[in-house]
């Protein structure tokens, strides 16, 4: 397949980086950056708008080797597949190990995009308030975040308390992930 360095999203008659595909439609490791007038345009999934999140976004594709819900913590499928990937299920897992966080679902080996760097929206654990540093939390609930201090585990900032913007989430900051 020969991929080329267009954004290809909006031929394939899709939304940028909402989309997931069956089939590699970029190099996996596919970098992008979304420009703030996106990021502040963001929905969840239900339609809710006024997300709250601002700046330009830096994305990441992916493949999921296990089924990834929206708002997932994802991390390194594998040592040998590092663009695979899987919701967190350990709590303060390295940053090294981070993949990124998912803003939709990514089903079982389909290709989608994840947030590496700038402000999303992430699974959090009850008690998040704004300010607080956060790290992986997955042996709790796959795929979730919680407070945390540990240098070597911190993935970003939570911009909100749990319960903002949407239900069961927290608005985050993330700093750069790989």
């Amino acid at each position: 397949m020969a991929y080329g360095n267009a954004f290809k999203s909006a031929e394939l008659g899709g939304n940028e980086f909402g989309d997931t595909y069956t089939d590699e439609q970029y190099p996996l490791g596919t970098i992008r950056v979304q420009l703030a007038d996106g990021t502040v345009a963001a929905t969840h999934t239900d339609g809710t708008t006024s997300l709250g999140l601002k700046g330009d976004r830096v994305w990441m594709f992916v493949q999921a080797g296990v089924a990834v819900e929206a708002y997932d913590c994802v991390v390194n499928n594998a040592v040998a597949t590092p663009l695979v990937v899987k919701p967190t299920t350990g709590a303060g897992d390295k940053d090294y190990t981070i993949s990124g966080i998912a803003q939709n679902a990514i089903a079982l080996n389909s290709y989608g995009w994840v947030v590496i760097r700038g402000e999303c929206v992430v699974k959090g654990a009850a008690g998040i308030t704004a300010g607080l540093y956060l790290d992986t939390n997955g042996g709790a609930a796959a795929g979730q975040c919680d407070d945390s201090t540990t240098a070597e585990t911190l993935i970003g900032t939570a911009l909100t308390a749990t319960g903002t913007p949407v239900a069961s989430t927290v608005a985050v900051r993330v700093w750069g992930i790989r």
